[in-house]
C-alpha cells in the first residue's frame, strides 16, 4: 500500500467529517491530515535506509533484497502497532493543544461596545479568565496522558530489550508531535477535529500492510499479535498480486471520489476517455515474466509508468485551473491503471 493508506485515510476522515455536518473546508482539512498522519508510520524506512547504508559499508551488497533484509528490522514492528498508533495520536492532539495555547490562534471578535459598561467589561474579562484556567487545565491533562501512554510504550519496548525500537520510536512519536505543532499553527480547524482525523491515519495505517509481505504485530509491544501471516486472495501468486493491486487501486479511488464529491465536482467532467489505451497492456502477459509477490516490480515498474504517462498528458492537454487539470489527470492516470490491470488479468486467465 504505497499510497492506498494515504488516500483511505482521506476518503475516512473526510467522509465522517462531512456527515458530522461540517463543511467542505473543514472535511478537507480532516481529510488531509489524516492523510499526512497516515504517511508518518512509514517513516522508519528512513531508519532502516540508514542502517542499511552503514551495512552496505561494510560490504553488503546493493539490492532489494539486501535493503529489505535490513530495513525489515524496524520497518512496521515499531511505528505500526495499535498501542504506538494510540500514543502517537495522542501525542499529535497534544501538540496541538499546546501549541495553541502557548502561542494562540490569530485573534477573532470584535471589541466589546461601549453601551455594556464597566461592569459588562468586567464580567467579560471574568468569564475569559475562567475559560482561560479550564483550557489550560484540559491541555495540561491531554499533554500527561499522551507522556504517560507514549512512556509505557516506550518503556516495554526497551524492557523487552530492543535498542534499535526503542530509538526508533522515540524519534517518531517526536517528530509526530513536531507535525502536530506544525498543523496547529497552520490550519484553522477544531482541535477536537485535527485530533480525530490524526487518529484515523494513525489507526488504519497498519490494516493497509496486512496484504503484502507479514503483517505488522498489531498489539505490539504488550502482546502477540492476532494476524500472523497475510491476507491471501487467490492461491496462484500473481492473481493474488493482482487481487493486491486493485485493492489499492479502490482506495485510490475512494480519496478520489471523496474528494469530488465534498467538492461538488463530477467524475465525468474529471475523466478522459484516453484511459482506454490500458487495454494494450494486456500484451504485458505475453513478454514479462509472470510477476508474483516476490517479482512484484515486473508489474509495478511497467504499469504504474504507463498510468502516470497517460494521466500526464491529460494534465498536459486539459484546460482550465490547474487544480482542475491535476484532478483530471489523476482520475485518467488511476482509470488507466484500472483498466490495464483488468486487461492482464483477463489475458492471465484465458490465456
Amino acid at each position: 500500500m504505497f499510497v492506498g493508506h494515504e488516500f483511505l485515510a482521506f476518503a475516512l476522515a473526510g467522509s465522517a467529517a462531512r456527515l458530522a455536518g461540517r463543511d467542505a473546508r473543514s472535511a478537507l482539512l480532516a481529510g488531509g491530515v489524516a492523510a499526512l498522519c497516515a504517511l508518518l508510520p512509514d517513516l522508519d524506512v528512513a531508519y532502516g535506509l540508514g542502517v542499511y547504508l552503514l551495512a552496505v559499508s561494510d560490504g553488503v551488497a546493493l539490492s532489494w533484497d539486501a535493503f529489505w533484509g535490513v530495513a525489515n528490522g524496524v520497518h512496521r514492528v515499531v511505528t505500526h502497532p495499535l498501542p504506538v498508533g494510540v500514543a502517537a495520536t495522542l501525542c499529535f492532539a497534544s501538540a496541538v493543544a499546546v501549541t495553541r495555547r502557548v502561542a494562540g490562534p490569530p485573534a477573532r471578535g470584535a471589541p466589546a461596545s461601549a453601551a455594556g459598561g464597566l461592569e459588562s467589561i468586567r464580567r467579560g474579562r471574568a468569564e475569559g479568565a475562567s475559560a482561560d484556567a479550564v483550557t489550560t487545565l484540559v491541555v495540561v491533562a491531554l499533554a500527561t496522558v499522551a507522556l504517560v501512554v507514549a512512556g509505557t510504550v516506550v518503556s516495554t519496548m526497551a524492557n523487552a530489550g530492543d535498542g534499535s525500537a526503542v530509538v526508533v520510536a522515540v524519534t517518531y512519536l517526536g517528530a509526530v508531535g513536531v507535525a502536530g505543532a506544525v498543523v496547529a499553527r497552520r490550519l484553522r480547524a477544531g482541535s477536537a477535529l485535527l485530533a480525530f482525523a490524526a487518529g484515523v491515519g494513525f489507526l488504519t495505517h497498519p490494516f493497509g500492510d496486512v496484504l503484502m509481505a507479514a503483517p505488522p504485530p498489531l498489539l505490539a509491544p504488550f502482546a502477540a499479535s492476532p494476524l500472523t501471516d497475510r491476507v491471501v486472495f487467490s492461491p496462484d501468486d500473481t492473481v493474488n498480486l493482482l487481487a493486491v493491486l486493485f485493492a489499492e487501486v479502490a482506495t485510490v479511488w475512494a480519496g478520489l471520489l471523496t474528494y469530488l464529491h465534498v467538492t461538488d465536482r463530477r467524475l465525468r467532467d474529471a475523466f478522459a476517455g484516453r484511459a482506454v489505451v490500458g487495454v494494450g497492456y494486456a500484451s504485458a502477459a505475453f513478454v514479462l515474466p509472470r510477476p508474483t509477490m516476490v517479482d512484484a516490480h515486473y508489474l509495478g515498474f511497467t504499469v504504474v509508468p504507463l498510468a502516470v504517462v497517460v494521466g500526464a498528458t491529460a494534465f498536459e492537454g486539459g484546460v482550465g485551473p490547474r487544480t482542475d487539470r491535476a484532478i483530471r489527470g489523476l482520475a485518467t492516470g488511476l482509470a488507466t491503471l484500472t483498466v490495464a490491470g483488468l486487461a492482464y488479468l483477463v489475458t492471465y486467465l484465458v490465456a
